[in-house]
């Protein structure tokens, strides 16, 4: 199934999905986007951007996007996605971005 992940802007609450303009890549059947999703600041300036799983993504490789986060809140701008195969893993059926912890 296709899905959607939320995030905070500063004027509330947004969806965002694999078709959302910005958002690297197009939502097929099954990829399961949004399954996963964890606010984590990762560049350590205060903001936290929104991590998304799609478990699915490429027949249950499984891939995870990054949404920047400004002072306006998440944005979909200067978004970008990896996978297991970028990462170097072995991606059958990986099902990278079933979990965050």
């Amino acid at each position: 199934m296709r899905g959607t992940a939320f995030g905070l802007t500063g004027t509330g609450a947004k969806s965002y999905s694999q078709d959302t303009a910005g958002v690297p890549g197009v939502a097929e059947s099954d990829d399961r986007f949004g399954a996963a999703a964890k606010l984590v600041d990762t560049n350590a300036d205060g903001r936290a951007e929104l991590i998304v799983g799609a478990p699915g993504e490429n027949a249950d490789a499984g891939s995870v996007w990054v949404f920047k986060s400004t002072s306006s809140g998440v944005t979909p701008t200067g978004s970008f996605t990896f996978g297991a195969g970028t990462l170097g893993t072995v991606s059958t059926r990986a099902q990278l971005g079933s979990t965050f912890n």
